[in-house]
């Protein structure tokens, strides 16, 4: 029985994150279920969340300026509530859903512009859907919670008004101080939850207390109990799964309302019996759904067959995939081979450095004549990537390539691995371009000296390179590579 209710201590402030959620939305999801303006929530978010990728644009740094990033979130959205305050129009000739519904996806289109131009990237999309409710800490849990009590301390003080305008009385003040109000909760919620998961506090919860109860002291009661109990359960079943808990919860608490929403029918159905026989057919007609999407899966295919698929796949991603499963069949080299020389030529950097990665892995040598020609590429990675297969790969004529290559690197410390590897392949003629490293001092002078030192038969420091010039000047016509010991030696 202990182990139900057990949650470790890392979940136990998420989970406080989620009961406070829960407390403040479930109130403010009544007033936008009575106002119908469903979706405000997303637009407020969203607009949110344009206001801190513009303060990023501006300067401001993620981690260093957390609270000026803030105010510019929370200023956006008290200019977002101003917005839905003034656009509100009598006798809803233009429904005030759709004004919401065209700014939020203004707003995301704006954002989407910002972060192509700031040091966040589009990856910040994906945190402002899913927020950080595993992450979240102590400290943030209990400012959150005295900015809410905040708000619903004003909310409790003027209750009348915001309850007559949310029955349909159009008055702007009141109406922009409940959008602010709300502003300052979203603001906050969305930076523990994300987006999706706060949509579901403020909207499933209030729904499914519709169902049950006309009364307001219910519904709130309802669905505060139902919240927190859903909340614990949502982040037991994430503790449990390993599955992301904001998604977990957001199934439960629609789970919850299937729940409540049957009850609903039953309650109020004429005929019991008519009621539960309809039930029952809606439950085969969802069971008959489910059992048809898996009857009609996709065959299971030959993992070979599935591997070569995912190689001409138009996703990057699945070529990746299919060059990494590609070493399990090493001895399908034949079949294989063509193709992935091919994808040396690929437009994704990714892709073109699993493909080296690959040749390189299993010794391909045919392949040697594409990978010297990625010794130039744009992509760092890529570069460091075929010096490495160049390495395994080539011989003393690849390594005249890989010098050639070195003389046009910009990159010091590339330039020094391409002159390491020609010396590793036998090739003397990487010495001087190494001495003149060396001389001209800095940051990558050590590593010059490093590489030179374990190839030449001389014991010099790294001021001494002169003794090396001499050396290189007087023998460099007589040197010869010994594998074995990987040292040039002079000839007679």
């Amino acid at each position: 029985m202990e182990q139900l209710f057990y949650l470790p201590s890392t979940m136990l402030w998420p989970l406080a994150a989620c009961l406070v959620l829960t407390g403040i939305h479930v109130y403010l999801g009544v007033h936008v279920i009575a106002r119908k303006v469903i979706f405000v929530d997303l637009a407020l978010a969203q607009i949110a969340a344009l206001g801190t990728v513009v303060g990023v644009l501006l300067g401001y740094e993620v981690g260093n300026d957390a609270n000026a990033l803030y105010l510019y979130s929370l200023a956006f959205t008290i200019f977002g509530a101003f917005l839905f305050s003034v656009t509100r129009m009598r006798g809803e000739k233009v429904p005030h859903e759709a004004i919401i519904g065209i700014v939020y996806a203004v707003t995301f289109a704006s954002t989407i512009l910002v972060l192509s131009k700031s040091a966040l990237g589009p990856q910040e999309l994906d945190h402002i859907i899913k927020g950080e409710l595993l992450w979240v800490q102590s400290h943030v849990v209990i400012k959150t919670a005295l900015i809410y009590a905040c708000v619903g301390l004003f909310h409790f003080l003027f209750r009348k008004k915001f309850m007559a305008i949310s029955s349909g009385i159009n008055v702007r003040f009141w109406d922009f101080l409940f959008y602010m109000s709300f502003g300052f909760v979203i603001t906050s919620s969305v930076a523990i939850a994300g987006v999706f998961l706060v949509f579901s506090y403020l909207v499933i919860p209030s729904v499914g207390a519709m169902l049950l109860s006309d009364r307001l002291s219910v519904r709130l009661t309802i669905g505060w109990i139902a919240g927190s109990i859903i909340s614990f359960a949502g982040v037991k079943i994430s503790y449990n799964t390993g599955l992301p808990t904001s998604p977990v919860i957001v199934v439960v608490l629609a789970g919850g309302l299937l729940v409540s929403g049957f009850y609903h029918y039953l309650k109020t159905s004429e005929s019991g019996l008519v009621a539960l026989r309809n039930v029952g057919l809606a439950l085969l007609v969802v069971g008959v759904f489910v059992a048809g999407v898996f009857l009609f899966r996709k065959p299971e295919e030959d993992p070979f067959e599935h591997t070569l698929h995912l190689l001409a796949s138009p996703l990057s991603t699945d070529r990746q995939a299919g060059l990494s499963n590609l070493e399990s069949f090493a001895n399908r080299k034949s079949e294989w081979i063509g193709p992935v020389i091919r994808e040396l030529k690929d437009q994704d950097v990714q892709v073109r450095k699993a493909a080296l990665q690959l040749v390189a892995h299993v010794g391909e040598r045919s392949a040697l004549p594409r990978v010297l020609d990625l010794l130039t590429d744009p992509s760092d990675e890529v570069r460091s990537a075929a010096i490495q297969a160049t390495r395994l790969l080539g011989d003393s004529s690849a390594a005249t390539r890989l010098i050639a290559s070195a003389a046009q690197e910009q990159d010091p410390e590339m330039k020094i691995n391409l002159l390491r590897a020609a010396l590793e392949l036998g090739n003397p003629n990487a010495i001087p371009s190494l001495i003149q490293v060396i001389k001209e001092g800095g940051l990558f002078a050590e590593d010059a000296y490093d590489a030179l030192r374990g190839h030449v038969p001389l014991d010099f420091t790294k001021d001494g390179y002169g003794k090396v010039e001499r050396w290189w000047k007087e023998h460099r016509d007589r040197l010869r590579w010994d594998e074995k010991t990987r040292i040039f030696s002079a000839r007679g």
